[in-house]
């Protein structure tokens, strides 16, 4: 052979491999995968074993002992063929059947398919470049055979029971197994592995895992079922406290709108009633904190709506009445001067807004708490003491955020003057405080007063008639008219309401 026809020779046969391994990588950019390193080796591996082959049987240098010739040829040949039997794995299994189609072929099942295609070209390259008897070779003597059995047999049955693994777990799943909990980063031929809530790896065999059964938290849906037991004073209706809990839960950043959270009477105990509060969490990765967060949440709610959870040992509580009155005083002093700053109590002497002090409450909310609602009923005014919230109407199916409050603002007052039901819903975007005032205190202040209903009437006239000319447009004799309209009528209203009950 000349040196001409070597080159080509050698040249088309570098170039194909080549050709095949950048076609190899293209597919893998597409997919958005890195190619298996594997495949890169085995297939520069073969560009040098065909090219020395090509070299020693071009004549030009001494031929290599036959032998020796024979075993290059079979390395090249198996060298092909697991670059073909990978890209066929590549293509056919994990792009079209895995990617495409949905199927779930497990890890080990895919390498055993890819090793006895191996197997089986290495047996037929024997026979045709060798000239090897492989029935002779898979023919082994029967004690050796049985000494390998014996051997292996742990290896095998762990081999078998990681492909029935994968019909009841995938990786990514959050399963619990043997007293361990975590999430499936493996499935090999004899281990599962498992990264625990501490982010160590526990590694467990597949044969004690099917023989010890697992729990999957992830399938059949990743909706999973969480519950919290609370207890509450026997004098709370547990209609009252189960409505309280089932409002608080929805509201929970990754608690399920559905299915719905539920809130039971789970057991009467001997300091109060037992409630199991059931929901469903999608991210078990995150089930403790989600639920850590929603005791969170029950206790603020249950603090709002005065119920108590009871001690479960008697609580002897000794206060010096010196120390509690002053307390009093101290809290009352704090909340005149936030009220004081209030333009809608600026009508008021000190002494008024004092006595509205002394009947108000504190109440804290949570984000995504709603402190009213559109369309409830309400007999309470609310003076943002700290945080933001805001103000939400819900019309022809749509909600849309109208305003937003902060310290020192307030809302309400409509449903406090006259009864109304909220005409929005306000909902805490922080963690809010407010001072809550409600009627019985204001028709305290305003029986002592006769004329503050008027001045009431005339500051609450005076808002919602701003608020409209600045929507409607509408001018000053208008406006005047207006003003003198709706101060008539909202003190009639403000009147029957404080004092017809």
């Amino acid at each position: 052979m000349s040196i001409g026809t070597f080159l080509v020779k050698l040249g088309l046969t570098d170039l194909g491999i080549v050709l095949g391994l950048v076609a190899l990588v293209y597919i893998a950019r597409r997919r958005q995968k890195d190619l298996p390193i594997s495949v890169v080796v085995v297939l520069l591996g073969t560009l040098l074993l065909t090219s020395v082959l090509l070299l020693f049987s071009s004549g030009l240098v001494v031929p290599l002992p036959s032998k020796v010739r024979a075993w290059l040829e079979f390395s090249a040949y198996l060298g092909v063929s697991f670059v073909l039997l990978k890209a066929a794995d590549l293509l056919v299994i994990e792009d079209y059947l895995i990617e495409r189609k949905g199927a779930y072929i497990p890890d080990v099942l895919r390498t055993l398919i890819l090793m006895t295609g191996l197997t089986v070209a290495a047996l037929v390259t024997l026979r045709l470049v060798m000239n090897i008897n492989v029935i002779a070779l898979v023919a082994l003597p029967t004690v050796a055979t049985a000494v390998v059995g014996v051997a292996l047999r742990d290896t095998l049955v762990r081999f078998f029971a990681g492909i029935s693994l994968g019909k009841m777990m995938r990786v990514g799943d959050w399963i619990s197994v043997m007293d361990k909990e975590g999430m499936v980063t493996d499935i090999g031929f004899g281990h599962i592995t498992l990264r625990t809530r501490e982010n160590d790896y526990v590694a467990l065999p597949n044969n004690s895992v099917i023989q010890a059964g697992l729990t999957n938290y992830s399938r059949p849906t990743a909706a999973h079922g969480c519950h919290i037991l609370i207890e509450a004073a026997y004098q709370t209706p547990p209609t009252l406290v189960r409505a309280v809990l089932t409002e608080a839960v929805t509201v929970v950043d990754g608690v399920l709108a559905n299915p719905a959270p539920q809130a039971m009477v789970d057991a009467f105990k001997e300091s109060g009633i037992q409630y199991r509060l059931r929901f469903w969490v999608e991210d078990y990765a995150r089930q403790h904190l989600i639920q850590s967060e929603v005791m969170t949440y029950a206790w603020g709610a249950f603090q709002r709506n005065g119920i108590e959870i009871p001690f479960p040992q008697r609580v002897v509580q000794t206060l010096i009445p010196e120390d509690a009155a002053e307390k009093k005083n101290q809290d009352t002093d704090q909340l005149v001067s936030h009220l004081a700053k209030v333009d809608f109590f600026a009508i008021l002497t000190p002494q008024q807004i004092e006595s509205l002090a002394q009947g108000a409450r504190i109440q804290t909310f949570l984000p995504g708490e709603r402190v009213v609602r559109q369309g409830e009923a309400g007999e309470e005014l609310f003076v943002i003491q700290d945080g933001t919230a805001e103000v939400r109407v819900h019309q022809d199916g749509r909600s849309s955020t109208v305003a937003t409050l902060q310290n020192g603002q307030f809302f309400g007052e409509m449903s406090l003057l006259t009864g109304e039901p909220r005409s929005a819903t306000v909902m805490a975007t922080t963690p809010l405080r407010v001072v809550s005032i409600g009627r019985q205190a204001l028709s305290r202040v305003v029986q002592e007063d006769g004329d503050l209903v008027n001045r009431i009437s005339e500051v609450v006239a005076r808002r919602q008639v701003e608020i409209a000319a600045t929507r409607e447009r509408l001018s000053r004799e208008n406006a005047a008219a207006a003003l003198v309209s709706r101060k008539r009528s909202l003190g009639e209203r403000i009147q029957s309401f404080l004092w017809g009950h």
